[in-house]
């Protein structure tokens, strides 16, 4: 029942969802930058969001595995994650440019900025060190909130306290599954937090 519940935790939180996840946390943020969008352009540039950091990552996934590239999904070796990661850091890449191209706020594209700089950071580090993606995506989640706190006053104690509590369950289901050892647990979340609130001082 327990490792039930922790792949089903793992799926939710994978680090193709952080994205949407953040986003939404932004979009119904009560500042400038939300009320500047309007429901039906949150509801595009989501959509767009969806494709470009959700499908077609899963889509390359899945015919990385079907080439027999990568064994399974869960892409447990350190040389089975280097192209995967590094193909989604390009459609984070992507991403970011056709948010600057659409002059949306830079709140949402230093976001995708900083996913790029995560996941490229991370296929380097990968070369001698297994580190958890998904402790690195609830880390730079955890660390953009941390930076707009910082940068912009904005009181998000809740937010933080609740992101903080989700990965929590997500480093333990991790561990659960034995993916991956506390150490690389830790090093994943302390990276994302690291980059993104640095990232976020910076606007």
């Amino acid at each position: 029942m327990e490792t039930r519940l922790a792949k089903i935790i793992s799926y939710l939180f994978h680090p193709v969802f952080v994205p949407i996840y953040g986003l939404l946390v932004l979009f119904n943020m009560k500042s400038y930058f939300s009320f500047e969008l309007i429901f039906n352009a949150q509801l595009l540039i989501l959509s767009f969001v969806f494709i470009t950091t959700v499908i077609f990552p899963l889509f390359i996934i899945y015919f990385l595995k079907q080439q027999g590239y990568i064994q399974s999904f869960q892409m447990q070796s350190r040389d089975e994650r280097r192209l995967p990661y590094l193909l989604m850091a390009i459609f984070y890449f992507i991403t970011y440019q056709m948010f600057t191209q659409m002059h949306l706020p830079e709140i949402y594209s230093f976001y995708f900025m900083g996913a790029t700089l995560l996941l490229a950071l991370v296929v380097i580090i990968n070369i001698w060190w297994k580190v958890s993606i998904h402790m690195v995506g609830m880390g730079g989640l955890f660390g953009m909130l941390t930076g707009l706190s910082i940068a912009f006053s904005f009181n998000t104690i809740y937010l933080l306290s609740i992101i903080l509590l989700i990965s929590g369950i997500v480093g333990f289901a991790r561990l659960k599954l034995e993916t991956h050892k506390p150490s690389e647990i830790y090093s994943g979340f302390l990276v994302g937090t690291v980059i993104m609130t640095c990232l976020y001082l910076f606007i």
